[in-house]
């Protein structure tokens, strides 16, 4: 018999505070996913600081190399991914992390073998599977280590991955670079004479299988507030969904859009520095990649805090407010981008917009989380992501892609792209969180 998603949602609370590991252990827990996540984002945006030398070895247009950044990660990422989250609310979180952990790295050690355009994208889409298993088991994970007082923090910890790992792509990724120097070839041991941006696949994916032995440090908690049920279906996971369609509707909504802003930059950004400035790839990673870790953890961080102040007090929204306070910083950010007289007015608008995207990403997996019972948790992060991914890693590189080469017609004008494509996506996200509000704080205080 299905029970009553209303009498789950009230059951939303924090598990008496004898329940919850000690503090110590449960921040080293994070650390770990933490440094994974790090990694993950590193193999996925990695591509983004060697898109000149792919399109010139592949012979491949804008249009094409945004499907290797977006598409063909986006749509395996998205399609395993609920199936993925599925499995997190059944099965033991620890293992399905070492499976994925080695699946990615595996996949973006094979992206340096591709030798056709094809065979990039195939590897490209083992990254994505491999990758759909991360986020729904690690936030179910850190949901139980933490009460819901202290779970923003611990989770914007987390989300500060996206913002190392982006700056790692781009800094060890431009260290990489500069290492192996300006030759379009180098001698890789057991493989013979390699183009250097195959060899930097090579160089950041292998070291990954290491992790997956970390985890064997990490305990499988047990699962908070659980309803007895120990296999919930699809079919009460949609029953809760539609109950409370308002709000996850609204929290899905602009959360998509967040992403589709921040993985813009993420996907263009070294591209935009090296046509507009023209700088070397290299010096973009070494430049850019401190900018975007440092302003998207202060981000992340700012975000935590916040949000955990706004459960505390009781304000109407929680942390759903906060996407309120990203929007008008990425408008800002991004004319500010459009208008930059040099690179170093440009890096601090980047900063800028960096800084608000962790502001909002990093508050959606607690915002989940406070209207989500636990048995839910990991298909309702996984939700979040499928639709961040499609929209966000599908869509957003591909229309930048698709106006630059059809609509501006010059590779140089990819500021004009940006404006065109994201501000009227900036625009609909702050309505959509103010038009949710109401209905997000009900889900959060049934009746």
């Amino acid at each position: 018999m299905t029970a009553d998603p209303r009498s789950e949602s009230r059951s939303v609370q924090a598990a008496p505070a004898g329940e919850y590991p000690a503090p110590g252990y449960a921040w080293y827990v994070v650390l770990v996913l933490l440094i994974v996540g790090v990694t993950s984002y590193l193999d996925r945006y990695l591509i983004s600081l060697l898109v000149e030398p792919i399109k010139a070895e592949l012979a491949i247009t804008d249009t094409q190399i945004s499907l290797l950044q977006g598409t063909a990660f986006a749509l395996f990422y998205v399609a395993f991914g609920l199936p993925f989250g599925a499995v997190v609310d059944r099965a033991n979180r620890r293992a399905i992390l070492a499976v994925g952990i080695a699946l990615w790295s595996v996949m973006t050690f094979a992206c340096g073998l591709a030798t056709s355009y094809w065979q990039l994208f195939v590897a490209r889409a083992g990254v994505g599977i491999g990758e759909a298993c991360l986020a729904p088991a690690a936030y179910s994970l850190i949901a139980d280590y933490f009460p819901p007082q202290r779970r923003g923090r611990a989770m914007s910890t987390y989300n500060m991955s996206n913002y190392l790992g982006v700056g790692a792509s781009l800094l060890l990724g431009g260290m990489v670079l500069r290492f192996l120097g300006d030759a379009p070839q180098v001698a890789m041991p057991g493989l013979g004479p390699t183009s250097t941006w195959k060899a930097v696949f090579f160089l950041v994916g292998l070291p990954g299988l290491l992790l997956a032995l970390l985890m064997a440090t990490v305990r499988e908690e047990s699962r908070k507030g659980a309803q007895g049920e120990a296999k919930p279906t699809f079919q009460q996971f949609f029953t809760h969904l539609r109950s409370f369609k308002g709000a996850y509707t609204a929290v899905y909504f602009v959360s998509a859009l967040t992403a589709f802003v921040g993985l813009t930059f993420a996907a263009w950004g070294a591209s935009f520095f090296i046509r507009t400035y023209g700088m070397k790839p290299a010096q973009v990673g070494l430049t850019l990649g401190p900018v975007n870790a440092v302003a998207g953890v202060l981000g992340c961080l700012a975000s935590g805090y916040l949000s955990d102040r706004l459960v505390a007090s009781g304000r109407p929204g929680g942390r759903f407010l906060i996407p309120l306070i990203w929007w008008p910083i990425a408008l800002v950010g991004l004319l500010a981008l459009a208008v930059a007289p040099g690179k170093e007015a440009a890096l601090m608008a980047v900063a800028l917009l960096t800084f608000g995207s962790g502001l909002g990403l990093a508050s959606v997996p607690p915002t989940i989380q406070d209207i989500t019972p636990n048995r839910l948790r990991g298909r309702a992060t996984a939700l979040h992501f499928i639709f961040s991914g499609l929209l966000g890693m599908g869509v957003a590189p591909t229309l930048i892609a698709l106006v630059t080469d059809h609509v501006l017609r010059d590779p140089h004008a990819l500021s004009g792209s940006l404006l065109i494509v994201l501000c009227p996506v900036i625009v609909a996200g702050f309505i959509a969180c103010l038009a949710g509000q109401r209905v997000y704080e009900r889900a959060r205080h049934p009746q």
